[in-house]
């Protein structure tokens, strides 16, 4: 399913195709998430921690493998769809501040709370076995709980704060523009969406407003770690 707005299928077609392009950019999404939760292992502050990190990551590999089961489901083309929005996955990963433990808890508490939101706003326009296996995916909140009493601990002068926020806004940044071009790329969105539009919306409005309702969530995470002022959100 293109971006291009060609092409006549049925409206119960073109929900099945979105719905698979859906589940092949999150199952990417969340095989990259697995990788990075593995990646900052030897980061870890103590042997606690790592063992931690291990179930964690191990926890994130069995979600990915839920999500591509159901995609081989939908589609002989399992690999094909992962592929087609890899380079905005690849992107945001890629350059996640996963150097050091700080940066690793900026990510958790703050960066993959971004993909979770947007999880949680689409899932309702999937039907409900596929609903189920993306909701399924939301299920890491002890590592983002446990991610975010860390980072509070490392908030302890105007540097670390200063720090925190340029990582953040670095983080938010990436993600907004992923998401604009996954959006160019494909009207999957769009179509999911369709049944969710206020009177007189179209679908490009309705997909914004998407946006916006994601960025909201974020800043207010932003504000009770104290990086910004309630006055900045609301």
């Amino acid at each position: 399913m293109s971006g291009d707005g060609e092409g006549s299928e049925p409206l119960e077609d073109s929900h099945a195709l979105a719905t698979v392009e859906l589940l092949g950019s999150l199952a990417y999404g969340q095989l990259r998430s697995f990788a990075a939760t593995a990646q900052t292992i030897p980061l870890a502050p103590d042997t606690a921690v790592a063992d931690a990190l291990v179930a964690w990551a191990d926890e994130e590999l069995h979600r990915y493998q839920r999500l591509r089961d159901h995609l081989d489901d939908r589609t002989q083309l399992v690999t094909a769809v992962m592929e087609r929005q890899r380079g905005y996955f690849d992107d945001f990963f890629d350059r996640a501040p996963l150097q050091d433990w700080f940066g690793t808890c900026v990510f958790f508490a703050l960066g993959l709370p971004i993909a979770a939101d947007f999880i949680r706003a689409v899932a309702p326009a999937l039907d409900d076995e596929s609903a189920a296996v993306v909701r399924a995916t939301l299920e890491r909140q002890e590592l983002q709980d446990a991610a975010l009493e860390e980072l509070r601990r490392q908030l302890v002068d105007d540097a670390a704060r200063e720090r925190a926020r340029q990582l953040t806004a670095d983080l938010l940044g990436r993600a907004l523009t992923g998401f604009q071009g996954v959006m160019a790329n494909t009207d999957a969105l769009k179509v999911l969406l369709a049944a969710d539009l206020h009177e007189g919306e179209t679908g490009e409005q309705r997909v914004k407003r998407l946006a916006l309702e994601v960025l909201e969530g974020h800043r207010r995470r932003v504000v009770e770690l104290g990086l910004e002022d309630l006055d900045d959100v609301t």
